[in-house]
């Protein structure tokens, strides 16, 4: 059985996530540009309460399946889709202790990699994502950016994010005080270590996608978060 550090309450963390812009027009727009929802069946991995699930359906998607570690996470997602139940089902599981069926089109992991303690770890984490991808298949995924390696004040955006060190594993505190009491921490490994997960888990196709603002979105309110080398986040696309 996997473990992880959660370190947050469900609620509070699904209420902070609902109140930033980073969280919401940022990661949903840098996300749902990779692809076209319609018609798609997608399995949603680090689905916290279900935002994505329920933002996929809203926009055509067939079904969604949820997957999450934290249980109050999935009991909150539940209640929040009661609308779309049909549509939508939930899992409470770590992914690398799932196997998939290779029937689903696309997987979406936000916020799920960076939790990956070792290069094994991310490994067993991107090899069960891929066992529920038909061939072809693509992940799209929004993480902690590993080529950022200084972290830094986002106050202004809601958070700061402070690195512990480069060795496999070292801590990543992203501190969203006061509306988040206590850190989320998330953990350190290289950009080719990533690259390397995905290809020994059968993906043929594996690229860095950086973040670009939402269409008429206001350039001056994101102007110091650009102001950097390497954002604190990115994406990642990969092809089955």
């Amino acid at each position: 059985m996997a473990k992880e550090l959660i370190g947050y309450d469900a609620e509070e963390h699904a209420e902070v996530v609902s109140t930033l812009r980073a969280e919401t027009d940022l990661k949903l727009y840098n996300i749902f540009k990779h692809f076209d929802p319609k018609g798609l069946r997608v399995v949603d991995v680090g689905c916290g309460d279900g935002i994505i699930s329920r933002k996929l359906i809203d926009m055509g998607s067939e079904l969604v399946l949820g997957i999450d570690s934290h249980p109050d996470m999935v009991k909150l997602a539940i209640k929040l889709s009661e609308e779309q139940e049909d549509s939508i089902s939930y899992k409470q599981a770590f992914i690398e202790d799932c196997k998939g069926d290779e029937s689903y089109d696309l997987a979406i992991l936000a916020y799920l990699l960076n939790y990956a303690q070792t290069v094994e770890n991310l490994k067993a984490k991107c090899t069960a994502v891929a066992s529920f991808l038909k061939p072809g298949g693509k992940v799209v995924v929004f993480n902690n950016n590993p080529f950022d390696t200084v972290g830094g004040d986002f106050s202004k955006y809601g958070f700061r994010k402070k690195l512990t060190g480069l060795s496999e594993g070292a801590p990543i505190h992203f501190d969203y005080r006061p509306i988040i009491t206590e850190d989320i921490v998330n953990f350190y490994l290289t950009p080719e270590e990533h690259i390397e997960a995905f290809k020994a888990a059968g993906f043929s196709e594996v690229r860095w996608e950086p973040l670009i603002l939402p269409e008429g979105d206001d350039p001056s309110f994101w102007k110091e978060y650009y102001a950097r080398e390497h954002l604190p986040v990115i994406c990642m696309v990969a092809i089955k």
